[in-house]
């Protein structure tokens, strides 16, 4: 399927920070409306209201991101989530990844 391929691609590039996308201001946010555990390595276990930044979609119902709350990135499908559309919302989200992170973050 395409998300297997595109998750062999993501397993087999970079890891680290250097996988990190440079400016996480332009990424998409999404909110998590539905629990998720885990079932694989590359997949990221949700909580109702857990905020992702998105790196990538697959046609076939997965999301690739970034958890907010701990910077962990994995796969999700899509149906545990809804995109953020409220900029007020966006750039309080993005202030306080900084501060649960340490990062310094411009929006």
């Amino acid at each position: 399927t395409q998300s297997d391929c595109a998750r062999w691609f993501t397993a087999l590039g970079q890891k680290g920070p250097e996988r990190q996308h440079p400016d996480r201001t332009t990424l998409t946010q999404v909110e998590i409306t539905r629990t998720y555990p885990a079932k694989q390595p590359d997949e990221l276990s949700l909580q109702v209201a857990d905020v992702v930044l998105l790196y990538q979609s697959i046609e076939d119902g997965w999301y690739e991101g970034e958890r907010l709350r701990d910077a962990e990135i994995g796969w999700f499908p899509m149906e545990c989530a809804k995109v953020i559309t409220c900029q007020a919302t966006i750039s309080k989200n993005m202030q306080r990844m900084g501060r649960l992170l340490g990062v310094e973050t411009n929006v």
